[in-house]
């Protein structure tokens, strides 16, 4: 049930595939991802030579010969020397301008995130798709499926996201027991009572208006990004029970 339910969230949250700027051999570039694995081969499967952080200055030495799609993100593979590291990283996360924290940030990311039991990612619920500086949030409920869906703009700071919900949806069968409205009442009666993976069964109603902004606390821990609702101390923040998580399995 838990895979399955993995599988259905993640064919909820879909999103384009962008197309990066190619970088010319010779040239330098810069680590826009918080944490960045360098390999023996141009490929996820390449052994680890090394690590390189945000804002990492590299010259580039090499381009693989065809593009690859990482994370809805095509792009070459790039062969890069660092001061201590000389392997190959994916395009991606490679910036020809000089990297700036916030800038930095919103590439690290773009995508979608899941919240799930950390480190297997078990018991999977709620997810976020970030683009751009605009994110989607859609909630789960049970067996029911969707039940809520935010939409809004998003910023960085030194060490969260803040969230700036612009409209929200609920499931009217999950929110409200008891209608007292006409507006609940129409709606309660027109909703989708069994299990739904759909926006459609989502409306807008005045007694659940948007709640303002939120914040997301970002935390690397093992190499993997980690978004939490609250702030921690970071060796708590590594050792939390749920994350959101980045929903691909493999690092770049």
């Amino acid at each position: 049930m838990k895979k399955l339910l993995l599988v259905i969230l993640s064919s909820l949250v879909l999103f384009q595939c962008k197309k990066t700027p190619t970088i010319e051999v010779g040239k330098n570039a810069f680590i826009s991802a918080t944490v960045l694995n360098a390999r023996k081969t141009p490929t996820l499967d390449g052994e680890k030579v090394g690590k390189l952080k945000l804002g990492d200055e590299v010259s580039v030495l090499e381009k693989s010969e065809s593009e690859t799609e990482i994370d809805g993100i095509s792009s070459f593979w790039y062969r890069v020397k660092s001061k201590d590291i000389t392997g190959w990283v994916f395009g991606g996360y490679l910036s020809i301008s000089k990297v700036e924290s916030r800038d930095a940030m919103i590439a690290a990311v773009q995508g979608n995130f899941v919240l799930c039991k950390v480190p297997d990612r078990q018991d999977c619920s709620n997810t976020i798709e970030f683009d751009g500086e605009s994110f989607v949030y859609r909630a789960y409920f049970g067996y029911s499926g969707i039940s809520e869906k935010l939409e809004g703009v998003f910023d960085v700071y030194s060490d969260h996201l803040v969230l700036d919900t612009k409209s929200r949806l609920v499931r009217p069968s999950i929110f409200i027991q008891y209608p007292q409205t006409d507006e609940e009442r129409t709606a309660y009666n027109n909703a989708y009572f069994g299990y739904s993976d759909s926006d459609s069964h989502l409306v807008a109603l005045s007694t659940y208006p948007v709640e303002g902004k939120e914040n997301l606390y970002f935390y690397v821990c093992n190499d993997k990004l980690l978004l939490l609702k609250e702030k921690k101390e970071k060796e708590s923040a590594c050792a939390t029970e749920y994350a959101y998580t980045k929903s691909s399995y493999s690092s770049p």
